[in-house]
C-alpha cells in the first residue's frame, strides 16, 4: 500500500479483489445469492406492475427463498436482518433485491455499534449496488467502528461474479 492512506494503487486494488482472505462460508452464500440473482433475471421471473404498485410484489417471497437457502450460515455469523439476538463475532448482512445499500449500511453501524457492540469483530455486508452517494454518509461511522477494531467488508455481488469493494483499513494493509 502507498504511504498515503488516501492514495489505492492498481495492485491494492487487485489484491483486495483477489478474495484470498474470504472466509468459506461467505463465498457460499455469495455463491446462493449469485444463484438467486440469476433466478431473478431468468424469463420466469416476472414483474406485475400492479403488484409492485399495491406494495404486493412477490420479491419478499423472494428474499424469504433465498433465506431459507443460507439458514445454515447462523452456525458462523448473525445473518442479517434477523429478529435474534446477536452471538457471533461475524455478522453477515444481505443488502439485496428490495433492500438498498443505504438500508444495508445502517444496518451494518447498527449491528456492530449498538445491538452487537460487545461480539462483533467482523461485518461482511453483501450487497448488489454500489452507490457511492450511499456509501459518503456513513464513512465517519465506519472509520469509528474500524478504530473500535470492527474488520468491515463490503461485497459487490453480480450473478456472474461478486468483489471487495475495498473500504477498510485491513484492505489497505494487504498488498
Amino acid at each position: 500500500m502507498s504511504d498515503s492512506r488516501d492514495t489505492w494503487r492498481m495492485g491494492d486494488l487487485l489484491d483486495a479483489m483477489s478474495g484470498s482472505h474470504i472466509p468459506n462460508y461467505v463465498t457460499m452464500v455469495i455463491q446462493e445469492v449469485q444463484n438467486w440473482l440469476v433466478s431473478s433475471l431468468s424469463e420466469d421471473y416476472t414483474v406485475d406492475l400492479t403488484e409492485i404498485a399495491s406494495g404486493e410484489h412477490t420479491a419478499s417471497a423472494d428474499m424469504e427463498y433465498l433465506f431459507s437457502q443460507i439458514e445454515w450460515a447462523n452456525s458462523y455469523a448473525d445473518v442479517l436482518p434477523s429478529k435474534t439476538e446477536p452471538r457471533q463475532e461475524d455478522a453477515l448482512i444481505l443488502s439485496v433485491g428490495q433492500m438498498i445499500l443505504d438500508e444495508g449500511l445502517r444496518m451494518l453501524v447498527d449491528h456492530a455499534a449498538l445491538f452487537g457492540r460487545d461480539i462483533c469483530r467482523r461485518v461482511w455486508l453483501i450487497t448488489d449496488t454500489w452507490v457511492i452517494g450511499d456509501v459518503l454518509p456513513y464513512m465517519a461511522h465506519l472509520k469509528a467502528l474500524r478504530e473500535n477494531g470492527i474488520q468491515l467488508h463490503c461485497m459487490l455481488v453480480t450473478p456472474w461474479n461478486y468483489v471487495e469493494v475495498p473500504w477498510n483499513k485491513e484492505t489497505e494493509e494487504r498488498k
